[in-house]
């Protein structure tokens, strides 16, 4: 979960509910020479992704409603594949082998409503908020390529599905018409005020998702080894590519699905200064685990800060009880920064 977001308002409020979620993690690259050229210095990793949120509402006797956009990319690789990309782009010199290539992503931009509701039960010390968003969207590839590559030799073995609004990888089967999509998905949270001093608290995002795309481009099929056949005076080679794609007109329908995950916290007040927090979350096969100490001061304000193992950050941040801001980084230089976070949320009471 993004910043902590506590409900310190009567239920019969109106408030006025936003927050900001920006979060990319790269293994292979730093941040910025991932998303460029890929020339920074090459590191072990097989995984990176971005998500990204902008939430903005009203919620009233615990029924939230309002707007989302959303940016989510998600990428797995054979650690081999990123040593072929990193060569490749900065025109080293490859070894005389076959390299593993497995390259599996997705990548969706949304944009639409959310309707939640809190239900509060045991005295409103346990808070279960269920959350159901339906989106719209035009932008979506989901691939994924595994076989080998000899070198720098146009041979090998691929086997391709390649689904999508834009055809980034061949760039010949992009769809005439932007496919359109009709999706949703559904998020579920739990948060338990144990005793006064102790708070646990469980979330559960993309549960459910799905969004049917009409027209989407695809390409699917793959290629072999070059074999060869002799001839009198020398060798004639053929390549053996069997692919079907959307080329002319064979756009298909198809569903775009995402993985859960899932986060979980515990909160302690120590006393009336100080209260710690460790949490954990996981990504597919990510899990990342952040302990946090907060120092609370005139009345409602607290400056926090905590470290995060996995990504190596160290997160800085400041709240009270109507909003609240947080950056997280591994290294505060962005051009040698794996991770970078940045948070913020606004509850206001009318």
């Amino acid at each position: 979960m993004p910043l902590s977001q506590e409900a310190f308002s009567a239920p019969d409020d109106i408030q006025l509910i936003h927050q900001f979620h920006s979060e990319i993690y790269t293994e292979a690259q730093p941040v910025k020479a991932f998303v460029e050229d890929f020339d920074g210095p090459l590191t072990e990793g097989d995984s990176a992704f971005t998500y990204n949120l902008f939430e903005l509402g009203m919620k009233y006797k615990g029924i939230g409603i309002g707007a989302q956009s959303r940016f989510d990319y998600l990428l797995a690789f054979d650690p081999d594949t990123a040593r072929y990309t990193h060569t490749e782009k900065n025109d080293l010199p490859f070894e005389q082998r076959n390299y593993r290539y497995y390259l599996w992503g997705r990548q969706a931009t949304t944009n639409g409503i959310f309707l939640s509701y809190d239900l509060s039960l045991l005295d409103n010390k346990l808070i279960v908020t269920p959350k159901f968003t339906y989106f719209k969207s035009t932008h979506f590839q989901e691939a994924e390529v595994d076989g080998t590559i000899f070198g720098s030799e146009v041979e090998g073995k691929l086997q391709a599905e390649y689904y999508f609004s834009k055809d980034v990888l061949f760039k010949s089967f992009t769809p005439v018409d932007n496919p359109q999509g009709d999706g949703y998905s559904f998020d579920l949270s739990v948060d338990w005020q144990i005793t006064k001093d102790l708070r646990v608290w469980a979330a559960g995002k993309d549960l459910m998702y799905e969004t049917k795309y009409e027209g989407a481009g695809f390409v699917n099929g793959f290629t072999t080894d070059i074999p060869f056949t002799e001839r009198e005076g020398g060798i004639d080679t053929t390549p053996s590519v069997r692919l079907r794609t959307s080329a002319y007109d064979q756009e298909i329908e198809y569903t775009f699905e995402r993985d859960a995950r899932y986060y979980l916290g515990v909160d302690y007040r120590i006393n009336d200064r100080f209260s710690t927090e460790l949490k954990a979350r996981k990504f597919i096969d990510d899990t990342f685990i952040q302990a946090n100490l907060s120092y609370h001061f005139s009345d409602s304000w607290a400056l926090f800060g905590g470290y995060e193992t996995h990504s190596e950050a160290v997160e800085l941040g400041i709240k009270n009880d109507y909003a609240g801001f947080s950056v997280k980084m591994d290294n505060p230089d962005i051009e040698k920064a794996y991770y970078v976070n940045l948070n913020w949320f606004v509850n206001l009471t009318f």
